[in-house]
């Protein structure tokens, strides 16, 4: 025990030992799974509303999450918990719920993990950065590892990796998730359960081909470090042992993530003026290591750019606009799609402060683990980060707050006073939560989730330009810079052109070599922006008519319209 002196087992009764019957959990298990087999379909992203995903799936998939959920609790809260059964159902959870899109869709989905692809491409053909190019590549810890084990394990492009990297960043992560959760509050049901609320309620979708997708695991192993050898008392041997460990982990941290640094050195601040961190010291180095990295390792983007980094600071209205206020739209389904989310951060928050208010210390309630939890979000005070701040805190909030919530579902099973009552809110809990998920994450991918016709028309596109041309899509959902990255210019219309029917005249005046369009665009508009189904149509159609653009290459939806001066301009 590291912030409490006390075990939450101790804190309320014992159960008395339920009659046995260990052949219900494989059994459900077991089901769940030919449910999720026999019923899983492919999906078309282009036809998807705004319902996303989750709208998709048949309803015999939705119920194998609970049945799934039915047979966890059943066995974790048996006198006798068989470990390994917990750990494969708990694998067939993140299976099921992390890696329904990379089964059920076509290609890799999120723009942005295909462009980290090819920015991890360019370092592992050049050997170096691409320097003035993008913010990113001043943190390029994680596209040169990327780039170093495509190259030792024979992957020609790291775009193989995009599709299977949630689930298995998520699972690594639940089991950081269950290490933090141990290191706070013991070995038991806590952790176990901690690791599902974390697989239930992470739908900020940020354990894409990303270096944040990475970073978290170094943040939840510095976590478990500092609470499992240096709070409490620990044999000083062990304490330097974990110091000079921890110093190694914010090492790694510094130049693989902007933002993740600081929000660890938020919590390990807390923990130092509270006393309950015994190396004082530590604190300097999770400071300073990230700032020396940004002065020295990033100049690239703040020399110039000092405004981008401070002007931010202490200005809450304009972070609530872009991290809230500016999210909050599109139809119906996506207000639906919102209030999933919403939902389970709401729930999240109300087991944690649960569990919170079930846990004792001789010295009363954990205050200080409390303020850990939370003060990541602090953070969206200091700097919007372009509107994800507020994702990002979520993000660094969840181990405690999910460990929080874990003693509370604990508590609830442990309760001898209505103990099947209890059990059987738990299930309700983690199998809503598992169903409400799909429909969170998966919300978004009528214009995240791609056709493989779409990377096809970009290939052509890549096999056509010449040095130094341009390829555009109407907005930023394409499957684009995953190639070529620094040798052709790629990117989105939208803020020279905003999206519209009647966006082709602009699209002329900024002339592209080669304009892209898909289905996922035209979604992007419905549901986001109000725009009328077909509205690349009408774009495309009037391109070509104009006869300012010719009709390259045409897979269903998908398209692929050349400049007809053929790129010489």
């Amino acid at each position: 025990m590291s912030l409490l002196l006390t075990k939450p087992e101790e804190t309320v009764a014992e159960e008395p030992a339920p009659r046995r019957r260990g052949w219900l959990s494989p059994v459900l298990g077991v089901l769940a799974v030919v449910l999720y087999v026999l019923f899983l379909a492919p999906v078309d992203p282009g036809k998807l509303g705004s319902l996303g995903l989750i709208a998709a799936v048949h309803p015999a998939v939705l119920v194998a999450f609970v049945v799934l959920a039915t047979a966890f609790v059943l066995e974790v809260r048996a006198p006798q918990r068989r470990a390994w059964l917990l750990t494969l159902l708990t694998v067939l959870a993140l299976v099921g719920m992390y890696g329904l899109p990379s089964i059920t869709e076509p290609v890799a989905r999120l723009p942005v993990a295909w462009l980290h692809a090819g920015w991890a491409d360019y370092i592992g053909a050049h050997g170096e950065v691409l320097h003035g190019f993008d913010a990113r590549f001043s943190w390029p810890a994680f596209f040169a590892a990327t780039a170093w084990l495509s190259d030792l394990a024979g992957i020609g492009n790291p775009e193989a990796l995009l599709a299977w990297a949630p689930p298995v960043l998520t699972g690594l992560a639940a089991i950081g998730v269950h290490a933090v959760a141990t290191a706070v509050l013991g070995r038991g049901r806590v952790p176990w359960l901690a690791a599902w609320v974390f697989l239930c309620v992470n739908w900020v979708e940020q354990d894409y081909f990303s270096p944040q997708g990475l970073v978290f695991l170094l943040y939840l192993g510095a976590l478990a470090v500092v609470f499992r050898w240096l709070c409490g008392d620990v044999a000083p041997r062990r304490r330097i042992v974990a110091s000079f460990g921890l110093v190694l982990l914010l090492v790694a941290l510094a130049p693989t993530h902007q933002v993740t640094p600081f929000a660890f050195a938020a919590i390990l601040f807390v923990l130092t003026v509270t006393r309950k961190m015994r190396v004082p010291w530590l604190l300097a180095v999770a400071i300073l290591t990230p700032l020396t990295w940004l002065v020295l390792g990033a100049s690239d983007y703040w020399v110039g750019h000092l405004h981008v980094l401070t002007g931010g600071i202490g200005d809450l209205s304009g972070a609530v606009q872009e991290n809230v206020q500016a999210r909050v739209s599109g139809d119906p389904g996506r207000f639906t799609v919102l209030g999933f989310r919403f939902g389970l951060v709401g729930l999240l928050g109300v087991l944690a402060l649960a569990g919170w208010w079930g846990l004792r210390t001789p010295r009363g309630r954990p205050i200080v683990l409390g303020v850990a939890a939370i003060v990541p979000a602090g953070l969206v005070a200091l700097q919007s980060y372009g509107g994800e701040m507020l994702l990002r805190s979520y993000l660094y909030s969840l181990p405690l707050l999910c460990t929080l919530a874990g003693a509370g579902l604990d508590r609830w099973l442990r309760t001898a006073r209505a103990r099947k009552l209890g059990t059987a809110a738990v299930i309700v809990v983690l199998g809503a939560s598992s169903v409400v998920l799909v429909g969170a994450r998966g919300g978004n991918d009528s214009y995240v989730a791609f056709r493989a016709s779409d990377r096809e028309v970009v290939a052509e596109a890549y096999r056509l330009a010449r040095p130094g041309q341009r390829i555009a899509a109407l907005t930023a959902y394409a499957p684009l810079d995953w190639a070529r990255v620094g040798e052709v210019k790629q990117g989105s219309l939208e803020r020279t052109c905003p999206p519209a029917p009647d966006v082709g005249s602009c699209v002329r005046r900024v002339g592209p070599d080669f304009v892209v369009l898909d289905q996922a665009q035209d979604n992007y508009g419905v549901t986001l922006l109000g725009l009328p189904a077909g509205w690349t149509r009408r774009v495309d159609t009037e391109l070509v008519s104009s006869g300012a653009y010719r009709e390259q290459l045409r897979i269903g939806d998908s398209v692929l319209l050349v400049h007809q001066s053929g790129g010489t301009r």
